[in-house]
């Protein structure tokens, strides 16, 4: 895991860099310009470069930008601004006077700097040190270039949205799209939030030297992962190991016209790597998940009930590893008196799973003040996190909540979306950075489930399996998107690309 931070810690983290590196804070600038400049080169070919530069440090930030750029010989227009106090900040003038020594001519405060059509328009005008919605002239420019055809980089965070005190704020301001973002050393918050991606483009994290010590003494609860730190959690496997020692993962799945759901969470489990699986189903499902997965072995309850799982004392095997329940469950009243069964005859004996209909069952007991047993791992949709604690309209509140539900009761929490999230028990939020929107499809759920739970019967505990699994599945959809199209994925290509995402992470290691 990657540590990331609150706004005010990374302007703390960059004064320790200046203490421990002797160095100057308009050094830290020049850094950060410099590594933009090479990225910028690096991904467009040369144009018209038009800055817009404000009076801070994201400024300053610019217009070192515009030098750097013009020293490689594109052809730039700068144009500053003086912001709501008339003047600017100290690093912002010491880079000022630096075009003295350049042949770019600047203005100030246009409210409609001209911008050529096919130009690269740098947004630079206020980072997330904003304390208020644009206005003025400044408001002006936003809805200028944002009504132009121009593509739009913003260096840190788009001007206008400010940094985390402001995030729920958004509606109604001026904001400029860009296309791109590309920030330095840490992401922010606000790259994580669907409510804001179509301010913030694609971002890009740039490497600018902070001082480790600075960051490794910096607390935080916030961290992110990619394909290479979830290459670092697979285990090799022995030589001589066979099916009864890599774990058996007991799946409750199926109801009648959900059979899809148990096959698929039966087949990701297999492919994640555990020894056995056996899947408990409605005798509706029995013959489709037989011919589907032939190596997933069966158990279905004698009851009268056919349509649905009902609680059987043979589904109380010795040797389970895992388990997980809910996908394609059915929301019969049925399901919370199996899930009831579940939790007693599993808690503590093995972690647990719970997804899909079977959070809905829990919702009921927790209602009815069940306490959870150590090692369940939750895997909600927005949806279903909603019914679990209560309404949201925003995702920021929502990982709130499935971080406040993890810590309450001691479990893992895993909030799906373009970027899952997945609230540990102390309190710590690990967001994953790789899948696409292929993989918002039926059933995608019930393969994460199927891909946790089989590596949590490998013997991986709570915390890896859950941050691997949603790595796993993430690269797998990567994988199927690369073959297939994200327009034609569906959840079964995600299974089939379990092996492909193996290696493909293996790679990374």
């Amino acid at each position: 895991m990657k540590k990331f931070f609150p706004i005010y810690d990374i302007k703390a983290i960059d004064r320790r860099t200046t203490e421990l590196q002797g160095i100057e804070y308009i050094q830290l600038i020049d850094r950060a310009a410099r590594a933009l400049c090479d990225w910028v080169t690096d991904h467009y070919t040369r144009r018209k470069v038009v800055v817009l530069a404000g009076p801070g440090n994201n400024g300053a930030d610019g217009i070192s930008l515009a030098i750097l750029l013009r020293e490689r010989e594109w052809l730039v227009d700068l144009h500053t601004y003086t912001g709501y106090k008339g003047r600017r900040g100290e690093n912002n003038e010491a880079c000022l006077r630096l075009l003295s020594e350049t042949d770019i001519e600047y203005d100030e405060n246009d409210p409609t700097p001209p911008l050529a059509p096919g130009c690269l328009v740098v947004d630079a005008l206020f980072g997330t040190g904003l304390k208020q919605a644009l206005e003025g002239v400044a408001a002006q420019v936003a809805q200028y270039v944002n009504k132009s055809n121009c593509e739009v980089l913003s260096i840190d965070i788009p001007s206008g949205i400010g940094n985390e005190d402001d995030y729920l704020q958004t509606a109604d301001r001026q904001i400029i799209r860009a296309a791109h973002t590309v920030t330095f050393q840490f992401p922010k918050m606000a790259f994580f939030l669907p409510e804001l991606h179509a301010y913030i483009g694609r971002w890009h994290v740039l490497d600018i030297h902070l001082a480790p010590q600075a960051i490794d003494e910096a607390p935080t609860f916030m961290f992110y992962s990619d394909n290479a730190e979830a290459a670092a959690l697979i285990r090799p496997r022995d030589r001589f190991a066979h099916k009864g020692v890599m774990g058996h993962a007991l799946i409750f799945a199926g109801s009648e016209g959900m059979s899809g759901a148990a096959i698929l969470a039966s087949k990701a489990a297999l492919r994640s790597g555990c020894g056995l699986v056996t899947t408990a189903t409605a005798q509706a499902s029995y013959l489709p998940l037989q011919t589907a997965v032939p190596e997933a072995m069966t158990i279905v309850a004698h009851s009268d009930r056919k349509d649905i799982i009902v609680w059987d004392d043979r589904m109380d095997l010795p040797k389970v590893s895992a388990v997980a329940v809910g996908p394609g469950l059915g929301r019969d009243p049925y399901a919370r008196e199996l899930l009831r069964s579940i939790l007693k005859t599993y808690g503590g004996r093995a972690p647990i799973v719970i997804d899909a209909d079977g959070l809905f069952a829990l919702r009921n007991l927790l209602d009815e003040g069940l306490e959870l047993p150590p090692a369940v791992v939750l895997t909600p949709h927005p949806g279903e996190l909603d019914h679990l604690t209560e309404p949201h309209t925003l995702t920021v509140e929502r990982v709130d909540a499935a971080c406040l539900l993890a810590i309450r009761h001691h479990i893992t929490v895993v909030l799906k979306g373009a970027f899952s999230m997945t609230a540990l028990p102390d309190g710590r939020r690990v967001f994953n950075t790789t899948g696409n929107s292929g993989m918002a499809t039926a059933g995608s759920g019930d393969s994460l489930t199927g891909i946790i739970v089989g590596l949590l019967a490998q013997g991986y505990n709570t915390e890896k399996a859950t941050l691997l699994g949603v790595a796993l599945h993430a690269a797998a959809g990567d994988c199927a998107a690369a073959e297939l199209s994200e327009e034609a994925m569906t959840a079964a290509d995600i299974v089939s690309h379990i092996p492909a995402a193996y290696k493909a992470l293996k790679t990374k290691n």
